[in-house]
């Protein structure tokens, strides 16, 4: 069956007023999950450190608006290496507390600080790690077109279950935000 042609991108740029009222969203969602949240960070973070020596928190860089890059914290998952890390996963640093955090995503609320911050909008293109941008880049000719909007905790292709292993899928969906992007479309997507 024939591969379904990527789309362009056509759309129009956000007036002030939309991306402002979308800033204060993603300020008033942040804050109040990392304050509504507090007790499961404290939670999890003695968990790790009981769990495992090393950091609570895992940094990693991802690429964002024009291909710029920021760091993505999230809680870290596996026993601590020492030299380079493999982006794939060891299965002999897994853990039963990595992988439930992993599994219930409670390993992302870190990056509601990215949010808070400017650096990731609540919904939008999933910022990729950087390391693995050019491979897509080089897999999909039309990959650069999901930096024209700041990168999400959650967006269009996370919900149809499209990730870096289907780039094609992903960057459709991608563009499909991108295009129909609105804060009611935002909080649609939130809630499905």
């Amino acid at each position: 069956e024939p591969e379904e042609p990527l789309v362009d991108i056509a759309i129009e740029p956000w007036d002030i007023q939309e991306y402002v009222i979308k800033r204060v969203f993603d300020v008033v969602f942040a804050a109040s999950g990392l304050f509504r949240l507090m007790l499961v960070i404290v939670v999890i973070a003695v968990a790790i450190k009981l769990d495992s020596p090393g950091p609570v928190l895992y940094q990693q860089d991802r690429t964002a608006t024009f291909g710029e890059t920021f760091p993505v914290y999230k809680f870290r998952t596996l026993k601590p290496t020492t030299g380079d890390v493999d982006l794939d996963i060891d299965e002999n640093r897994r853990t039963p507390l990595g992988d439930f955090l992993r599994t219930t995503h409670l390993d992302e609320i870190p990056q509601l600080w990215s949010i808070l911050t400017g650096d990731m909008s609540v919904v939008g293109p999933r910022p990729a790690i950087t390391e693995l941008e050019w491979e897509y880049v080089d897999q999909v000719s039309n990959w650069r077109q999901r930096w024209f909007v700041k990168p999400g905790l959650t967006g269009l292709a996370q919900i149809n279950d499209a990730t870096g292993h289907e780039p094609r899928a992903k960057l459709r969906y991608d563009i499909k935000y991108i295009r129909d992007q609105s804060l009611s479309y935002d909080i649609k997507i939130i809630f499905c």
